[in-house]
């Protein structure tokens, strides 16, 4: 019996310290991502994770099936309203104009490239009525 115990404590221990790891990931990416979009999705997904593990840590200390069946239906209840949650910040953030980031111009043969391509058409490359040149 002592023995299980300290099974299950050792295995709660370890979930915490991975919901320690995914947290300091999370946050290492809200302060590391260029745009909001990016780190919103390293914060929500770090803490999603860190959250998961804290709970399955719970679940396995659990005294009785009881505390263990609110511990799920909690579990359930993050899973659910966590990425919705994200999803509804994100697309606010899209429809307030928030563009998401996009990279720097890079060098070609030492030259900036700083014009717009060609469009692409199926007619060997002219553009027609409806396209734009």
């Amino acid at each position: 019996m002592e023995f299980l115990l300290l099974l299950r404590t050792v295995g709660a221990i370890i979930f915490c310290v991975l919901a320690c790891i995914f947290a300091v990931a999370g946050t290492i990416g809200l302060f590391r991502f260029p745009d909001t979009y990016t780190r919103l999705h390293a914060a929500a997904l770090g803490a999603t994770a860190a959250v998961f593990s804290v709970f399955l840590a719970a679940l396995i200390i659990s005294p009785d099936l009881a505390t263990a069946g609110r511990i799920l239906l909690i579990i359930i209840f993050f899973f659910i309203s966590s990425p919705t949650t994200t999803h509804i910040i994100a697309r606010y953030a899209w429809h307030s104009g928030l563009d998401p980031w996009s990279p720097p111009k890079q060098k070609m043969f030492g030259r900036f490239t700083g014009k717009k391509p060609r469009p692409v058409s199926g007619n060997g490359g002219e553009t027609g009525e409806d396209e734009e040149a």
